[in-house]
């Protein structure tokens, strides 16, 4: 059949040309000569292909009732045999020939979920495969949930030997765990533990349930598992297998490390404890009692406490579970507001602080009624938020330029990363694993080295703002010299005279004493002079601090200053203060009975100011003086002298105080 075909690109206008061959058209002819012919051809190519399109519309319309009905019930099969085939598939027994030294068995196990709790263990074993599904996870999580679950997988010994491997229940505070060992299909062995139950009922006594399972070779051991909670809240569970070496080891190591990481935080206590009793600080005894419930909620929350301390008190231990949890709260709340003086700096932040903490406080009523899980789901999302405020409050404080709130946002972001991983672990939002088991642990072993750090910064701050007074007051000082006087040398003479002089009573200092004993004595020596060296010291003066307060001490101490500056009224003689309540008198070209006279007056002009003293045998400040006196002195040193009315001054404190030695 011939097409007619359109003019083509190139060539001659106004020609065409057929299909088959140009030659049948006469070279050069002009379509308008033919162009009868070449619509009859266009004309019987469009029919031909509107009756192929009637046909293949026809042929679908006969098929496709039967295409449909043979294919479409075979493609639902498929669909919903792939959507059930998790239910129907079981999970391969482990086989030891592929197991690792610790094996973890979550995606071995099957779930039977007990909305009542009232099923045995007959009532499981008569169970259907088509009740069980498989777990999809590595760890067992139910969270809060009323019902009892029941947990079954299978061992296979394919090795050459007999076996024993260890089974974990690696949870130290799932309330109820019973274990059945199964001996083709039939029970041989069980076990009934958690941590509701004395620790006795473990065959190897751990922080948590494991199980010894001794297999022969070729055999096949299955085990079921039953796990109940007290009040609706399980733990996670993460059930592992492991060889007796691997075993072993996991104990040494978490042993060493988290030996480790307690010997640690109650260094850390006892240190904030002892920083607390030296500097009057209240944050470092605050700090120590959070360091103190946190290290008491951690060791029973790890099962230490079940383990080593009370062990045949499963129901304390699960008491002091709930109640430490809202204890950590507020004393981190209260340590929080005193380090960052947020009710100074922060009042908004303060109040958010203390309503959260109050709110977190309200936990422990349900603790105290055996109501558990309760009490965990009020305290975990009012300690969420706590956590959360203090961060802002720190943020806030932060960005003011408040030199604590910086330390304190770098670890606090520590120790909310980890909460925050445990809270949604604990709710089912994130995967429990290695990192979100322990996280807590991690953010708050980074969070105390952070706030050591941060307290070790305060107290620098501290200090250097105590230097910046001291130093403010000598530029004060120096400011009020330069006005009083126009002369330089006069301004010298007083910035000479403020680096020899005791700053808290005015009298010369250590430094100026260890100049002028040794100039003195070296001039008596020349000059034949005799010289007299007294030490005074006040009676029973740490008492007076204890019992009135270093300010007041400070307040007799110039007052003391005062009035012995009264009875030295030579211009040869000196008094010093050589530190504490440590004083001083030289006495130049005396002799021995006017020196006597001369320190005796100076002692007796303590007594007589008739300070109170209730922990003084007088009632009253008193001082004790040792005296040494040389007529010539070829022989002593300076430091020998010290020493020789040093040891006079012991003999006037041994003979009962208050008197002069020599």
């Amino acid at each position: 059949m011939r097409l007619c075909n359109i003019v083509r690109q190139g060539g001659k206008r106004g020609q065409c040309g057929a299909a088959a061959s140009f030659d049948q058209v006469p070279a050069g002819q002009n379509c308008v000569t033919t162009g009868s012919w070449c619509a009859r051809e266009q004309d019987s190519a469009r029919q031909s292909r509107a009756r192929l399109r009637s046909a293949l519309r026809a042929h679908a319309r006969r098929t496709r009732p039967e295409l449909t009905a043979r294919v479409l019930p075979r493609f639902l099969l498929a669909c919903l045999v792939w959507l059930a085939w998790p239910a129907w598939a079981q999970p391969d027994a482990v086989r030891l020939s592929q197991t690792e030294a610790r094996q973890p068995l979550g995606l071995f196990l099957e779930l039977l979920e007990d909305p009542e709790g009232r099923l045995t263990l007959d009532d499981v074993l008569s169970r259907p495969d088509a009740d069980w599904r498989p777990n999809t996870t590595e760890v067992l999580n139910f969270s809060f949930s009323t019902s009892t679950w029941w947990v079954r997988g299978r061992v296979v010994n394919d090795t050459e030997g007999p076996t024993t491997r260890v089974l974990e229940a690696a949870s130290a505070l799932q309330d109820e765990l019973d274990l059945h060992l199964l001996r083709e299909g039939r029970p041989v062995r069980s076990w009934h533990t958690g941590d509701r139950r004395a620790l006795d009922s473990r065959d190897l006594v751990y922080r948590y349930p494991v199980f010894a399972l001794t297999l022969a070779p070729g055999e096949t051991v299955g085990f079921i598992a039953r796990l109940g909670s007290h009040d609706g809240l399980h733990e996670a569970v993460p059930f592992v297998l492991r060889t007796q070496r691997s075993f072993l080891d996991h104990v040494q190591r978490e042993t060493m490390v988290f030996g480790a990481y307690y010997g640690g935080l109650l260094a850390l206590l006892l240190y904030n404890l002892l920083l607390s009793a030296i500097t009057r600080d209240r944050v470092f005894l605050l700090y120590a009692i959070y360091l103190g419930t946190y290290l008491l909620w951690n060791v029973t929350f790890l099962g230490y406490g079940q383990q080593h301390l009370w062990p045949d008190h499963p129901d304390f231990n699960n008491q002091i579970l709930a109640l430490s949890i809202p204890a950590i709260f507020i004393a981190l709340a209260v340590f929080s507001c005193n380090y960052l003086q947020t009710r100074q700096q922060a009042r908004r932040w303060h109040r958010a602080i203390v309503a959260l903490a109050a709110l977190s406080g309200l936990a422990v009523l349900p603790a105290l009624l055996d109501h558990y899980a309760l009490s965990i789901l009020m305290v975990l999302p009012a300690g969420g938020a706590l956590l959360l405020v203090q961060l802002a409050a720190a943020l806030h404080l932060a960005v003011r330029g408040y030199r604590p709130a910086r330390f304190y946002v770098l670890a606090w972001t520590a120790l909310a990363l980890g909460a925050l991983a445990t809270f949604l672990k604990v709710f089912g939002v994130l995967p429990s694993n290695v990192w979100t088991e322990y996280s807590l642990n991690i953010g708050s072993a980074i969070e105390f080295i952070l706030l050591a750090l941060a307290l070790a910064d305060k107290m620098n701050t501290l200090k250097a703002e105590k230097l910046a007074v001291q130093r403010q007051a000598a530029v004060e000082l120096e400011r009020q010299v330069a006005q009083r006087t126009h002369e330089l040398a006069a301004a010298n003479e007083r910035l000479q005279q403020a680096s020899i002089t005791d700053e808290l009573t005015g009298l010369y200092n250590r430094r100026y004493f260890n100049l002028i004993a040794t100039r003195e004595l070296n001039r008596c020596r020349r000059e034949g002079r005799p010289l007299a060296m007294a030490m005074l010291d006040v009676d029973r003066f740490k008492a007076y601090n204890d019992r009135y307060g270093h300010s007041q001490g400070d307040q007799a101490l110039a007052a003391l200053a005062r009035a012995m500056d009264s009875q030295v009224n030579r211009a040869t003689d000196y008094l010093f203060r050589l530190g504490g309540e440590e004083f001083a008198v030289l006495l130049i070209g005396v002799g021995h009975d006017e020196a006597r006279q001369h320190v005796e007056r100076v002692r007796r002009a303590v007594s007589d100011l008739q300070l109170l003293h209730d922990g003084s045998e007088r009632g009253v400040v008193t001082m004790s003086a040792g005296l040494v006196w040389r007529e010539t002195l070829s022989d002593p040193s300076a430091d020998q002298l010290y020493v020789l009315a040093d040891e006079a001054l012991y003999r006037a404190k041994a003979a009962g105080r208050d008197r002069l030695s020599e």
